[in-house]
């Protein structure tokens, strides 16, 4: 993907500090419990990428849990639908093919894929992706600090600030829910010396916890990218969880 914002990202918080690697404070609001996926759960989604030339790109892709562990955690397999060769400004906005290993919490510890030259590549986020832990409580608010590497790169540091709004009305065209509203930022540096910062805003349906909608605008700083990149992005969820 084009910005860490274009996969799978989003945040929630809970009251009181937490043993994980995050730092939560604050929250006086309801208290959500995480709930597992079911097995053989597919969502479907559609992403919708503005860049920096105002270049539209429309994307649709599946989530697909393989498998569920006693703990909470659990693998599923992401996929793009349709045509997915997406390059546009010589920047490659495809949906890939990745089997994507998640905690107790939702959050990604580890993704794989196959590149264009047939190699197997296996990117690890230390200690986990985006998100602090469950149980989140509205008013909260969390900051942590990763590291993503693959096939035994030099990691990247991403560091995450954020806060939990009370439920709100989201309609999709999966339908109407009561969704939580994640607010955060996230900054990091890419090798080229282009740092991105990226503001979120995550709607998570207070049932199942599923991200209905995600809007993501990002500015950069530093070294300017030679080829296009992503300033905004819109996932909507397509089907009901």
């Amino acid at each position: 993907m084009a910005t860490l914002a274009l996969a799978a990202a989003s945040g929630c918080g809970s009251s009181g500090m937490s043993s994980d690697s995050d730092n939560q404070s604050g929250g006086s609001g309801a208290s959500y419990a995480w709930v597992a996926p079911p097995l053989n759960r597919t969502l479907s989604f559609t992403l919708r990428t503005i860049d920096n030339s105002s270049n539209t790109i429309d994307q649709r892709y599946t989530e697909t849990v393989t498998s569920v562990n006693a703990d909470g955690s659990f693998t599923q397999l992401q996929q793009g639908q349709g045509n997915q060769t997406a390059i546009v400004n010589g920047t490659n906005y495809s949906v890939l093919t990745e089997t994507i290993d998640l905690d107790d919490s939702g959050r990604t510890t580890s993704y794989s894929y196959t590149n264009a030259a047939g190699v197997l590549v296996t990117c690890v986020e230390a200690p986990h992706g985006l998100g602090p832990s469950f149980p989140l409580r509205v008013g909260a608010s969390w900051s942590l600090s990763f590291t993503i590497s693959c096939n035994g790169s030099t990691p990247i540091t991403y560091t995450q600030q954020g806060a939990v709004d009370a439920p709100e009305s989201v309609t999709v065209a999966a339908g109407t829910f009561s969704a939580i509203k994640l607010l955060s930022t996230v900054v990091w540096t890419d090798p080229n010396g282009t740092t991105h910062t990226e503001t979120l805003t995550n709607w998570r349906d207070v049932v199942t916890l599923v991200s209905v909608q995600e809007t993501t605008a990002v500015t950069i700083s530093g070294t300017v990218p030679t080829v296009g990149y992503a300033v905004s992005s819109d996932r909507e969820l397509q089907t009901p969880p």
